[in-house]
């Protein structure tokens, strides 16, 4: 199935809005930090780390399917990638102002 132009364009508006949330809070960007981490692992600990996940009680099921994807995927990865340039961007634009 071809993306249409709307269908990657709400994408896009999803990813910006993910990296805004990680650079105004600390827990949102610990945690994609984590998932990112754990979503470097061998299948056999993602799996694991997601059975932890499942016994702890904490999270709906919904979450729980949230959770694996993004670390199975490697999603978590990939945002976590994108909020540290988002970042490094914001810093250096904030050091030229400074300078100038």
């Amino acid at each position: 199935m071809e993306r249409t132009e709307q269908q990657t364009e709400v994408q896009h508006e999803r990813l910006a809005q993910i990296v805004e949330c990680c650079l105004e809070s600390e827990p949102a960007y610990k945690l994609f930090d984590m998932l990112g981490a754990i979503s470097q692992l061998d299948v056999e600990a993602k799996l694991h780390y997601m059975e932890l996940v499942r016994e702890s009680g904490v999270y709906t099921e919904e979450e729980i399917h949230a959770i694996g994807r993004l670390i199975l995927s490697g999603s978590a990865q990939y945002f976590k990638d994108m909020i540290d340039k988002v970042r490094e961007e914001q810093v250096r634009r904030e050091i030229d102002e400074m300078l100038a």
